[in-house]
């Protein structure tokens, strides 16, 4: 008699984790966003200058095209230019940007930009710098990262008017 408690005891607890298990799946399912947040680099403004080290905001704006609100709790970016890494950065705030919505991000970035001055006077007025942001955002409960790039060209010299970036 006691082996086939023991044994019931077993068998309900196996059905239990069986059905959390399937259930699982379907209430994760607003935890990863049907479609890819479209990213766009609205502005780069300079924060510090110095000789070794130069700081600089990226403001991107996010679009979140899904029905379900998205909540950014980290994320970094790295900033090429003429494909060289010169910048990198971590979101230091979490960011909400609503269901068919979007949100304006700022990330600091760090590096140093004097080893392009030497490409400066190859680069012709119009065409400007060519750059690409590469990072990444992390959402949902299971730390889901949202990769992004961005490319463009900047324009010299940075201001905080939107025209310096071109996408």
């Amino acid at each position: 008699m006691a082996i086939v408690a023991r044994s019931s005891r077993i068998t309900q607890r196996f059905r239990c984790w069986v059905a959390l298990l399937a259930a699982l799946p379907l209430s994760a399912c607003g935890a990863f966003p049907a479609h890819q947040p479209e990213v766009q680099l609205l502005n780069i403004q300079p924060e510090t200058v110095g000789l070794v080290a130069q700081t600089f905001m990226l403001s991107l704006k996010v679009s979140n095209p899904n029905d379900s609100a998205l909540h950014a709790k980290a994320g970094e970016a790295r900033l090429y230019v003429q494909d060289r890494q010169v910048a990198y950065g971590l979101l230091d705030k979490p960011v909400d940007v609503p269901a068919y919505g979007s949100a304006t991000v700022s990330i600091p970035v760090t590096g140093n930009f004097l080893t392009l001055l030497g490409d400066l006077g190859s680069i012709s007025t119009g065409a400007g710098l060519p750059y690409t942001v590469k990072g990444y955002l992390v959402t949902g409960m299971f730390d889901m990262r949202v990769p992004f790039t961005v490319t463009g060209a900047l324009h010299l010299p940075l201001s905080p008017s939107p025209s310096a970036v071109l996408p």
